[in-house]
């Protein structure tokens, strides 16, 4: 989830020197968030050959689409709880905490030989990897001014986006120059060390945001304000979009390996394309963002040309450069529609509550990416990947009928509107 939050209290007046350092000391820890998120599918394939379960067997796709699945469910089951314990005792101490338990957990799953060690170790990572949203909007909104808050938002999404498209190089490289266990270690000593120096930048972040008391009828209409239809269905849209990118990025190496007989440095190859180009897809869909209205249409026109250019894959028959042509295309128009995404979050939201409304539908994404991982290792290891691809193609078609709902919500809304 990427969009900016208006806290609604004025932010401290800093340098320019000094507000660019709280950019991109809080965009570093977004760019670990979301590395450690893939450092685990490009290291599958080493790890099914090694890792045994305790009956001797060695780990089935599933089995390793389970630790994925424990992760994210993990982040969904925290989420919340985690943004009220950010305006209860602030925002940098939670994001500290949570960079050291999930750069820590991440560490010792290097060092353990269980299957089910990794789950567990896999499950806390998660709930450290909670605390980056609601502290990071915090933080921004409250140490930078409001003429560069678009820039800072901006590179807080091309450093999600960056960290993505670094996991499958970075953990390939470690893996083939040590081992998959020595590269676990090493990633997870890099966040080790960006939360230390994070800890004693304290004196930069502020997390000075405008705290409300909590009111008797607070909680029934957060409630309906989440169950509105268009807020409804922006969940659904985050978790169907969400769950099309993770089945992809996923147990994409794995199911060109298997269909098309790529190796794994090969298909690693073409994640890490389709990872590219969904950064530039990012700066080019901020620069349409500033100059459209209609961002409903920008994600219904990118994700059908998402969907149709996995669907080509996905047919099973397409030759080599297609196939990275294609996924290239889909990773661009992902990229492409997450700022006109984040808008129409934005102006969905009921201003009063818009602190709920993205840590609910954020809860949306997080179930998506769930969701996928052991379905698509389930797909691998009945002898169907290229099931993979037809459910990211199908999961984004979804997702188009939910931006529709979303739009006829607000036309539904501005037509009451005009009549009142």
């Amino acid at each position: 989830m990427n969009a900016s939050i208006n806290t609604g209290a004025a932010p401290i007046r800093r340098s320019a020197a000094q507000q660019w350092a709280v950019i991109w000391l809080v965009g570093a820890g977004h760019f670990i968030s979301h590395f450690y998120v893939l450092c685990l599918p490009p290291l599958f394939l080493l790890m099914s050959g090694d890792l045994l379960m305790a009956d001797g067997q060695p780990v089935s796709k599933a089995g390793l689409g389970f630790i994925l699945t424990c992760f994210f469910v993990a982040v969904a089951s925290v989420q919340m709880p985690v943004g009220m314990l950010v305006d209860r005792i602030g925002a940098r101490r939670v994001l500290c905490s949570g960079l050291f338990v999930l750069s820590g957990s991440i560490t010792l799953a290097g060092l353990t030989s269980s299957y089910w060690g990794l789950v567990g170790l896999f499950a806390v990572a998660g709930m450290g990897n909670s605390v980056f949203h609601p502290c990071d909007y915090v933080i921004l909104s409250s140490s930078i001014d409001e003429d560069r808050m678009g820039k800072a938002f901006s590179i807080h999404s091309v450093c999600a986006q960056t960290g993505f498209f670094a996991a499958p190089v970075v953990m390939a490289l470690l893996a083939n120059l040590f081992d998959w266990r020595s590269a676990l270690v090493i990633a997870g000593s890099m966040g080790l060390l960006l939360a230390v120096f994070i800890l004693m930048s304290q004196r930069i972040l502020y997390d000075s945001t405008e705290r409300k008391k909590k009111e008797p009828s607070q909680l029934r209409r957060t409630w309906h304000a989440l169950m509105k239809p268009r807020i409804v269905a922006h969940f659904v849209y985050f978790a169907t979009s969400s769950a099309a990118t993770t089945a992809l990025s996923s147990f994409m190496i794995v199911a060109l390996g298997a269909h098309y007989g790529m190796s794994n440095a090969v298909a690693n190859s073409i994640l890490s394309a389709y990872l590219a180009a969904a950064i530039f897809g990012v700066v080019v869909g901020g620069v349409l963002a500033d100059k459209t209205k209609r961002h409903d249409l920008v994600l219904v026109v990118t994700l059908l040309v998402s969907s149709a250019c996995v669907a080509v894959v996905a047919i099973g028959v397409a030759s080599f450069w297609v196939i990275v042509v294609a996924l290239v295309i889909a990773g661009a128009t992902k990229g492409i529609l997450t700022p006109s995404r984040d808008i129409m979050v934005r102006t969905d939201a009921p201003p009063a509550m818009l602190g709920a409304v993205v840590a609910f539908v954020t809860v949306g994404f997080t179930i998506g990416n769930s969701s996928m991982p052991t379905i698509a290792g389930w797909f691998v290891d009945i002898g169907s990947p290229l099931a993979v691809f037809w459910s990211a193609s199908v999961l984004n078609l979804v997702a188009i009928s939910c931006v529709v709902i979303a739009r006829r919500g607000d036309a539904e809304l501005n037509s009451d509107e005009s009549h009142s």
